[in-house]
């Protein structure tokens, strides 16, 4: 197998780590790490989901408002920016949970096997 000479450099090993390791943390783990209850935190995305642009902006912007108040406007501001669907979905479904998902199993009995041989 060919290596060029610089895949030494790029090689990871126990010197050579990536600056940032892992995925980021999603807003929910980060509020929580703060120290704010999963209350606070429902009732924070729920609020400011009804909120526009520029009162999320200026929301984010005044220190006369609770943190978590401030964090979660931000947050909505960048995942609207950045048009990360993913992190508005995490932040919807935190607020009213998941919709349900139907696995095809029904209620009905099962009252035998049959096989059909031919």
């Amino acid at each position: 197998m060919a290596q060029n000479e610089n895949s030494k450099a790029t090689r990871f090993s126990a010197e050579n780590q990536p600056a940032n390791p892992g995925r980021k943390k999603k807003i929910y783990t980060v509020l929580k790490e703060q120290g704010f209850s999963k209350d606070d935190i429902r009732s924070a995305f729920g609020e400011l989901a009804w909120y526009s642009e520029d009162d999320l902006k200026d929301l984010s912007k005044d220190t006369s408002k609770p943190m978590i108040t401030r964090i979660v406007a931000k947050q909505f501001l960048e995942a609207y920016k950045r048009k990360d669907w993913n992190k508005i979905r995490d932040i919807i479904e935190h607020t009213i949970g998941k919709p349900p998902q139907d696995i095809g199993i029904s209620d009905k009995p099962i009252t035998g096997i049959s096989f059909n041989e031919e």
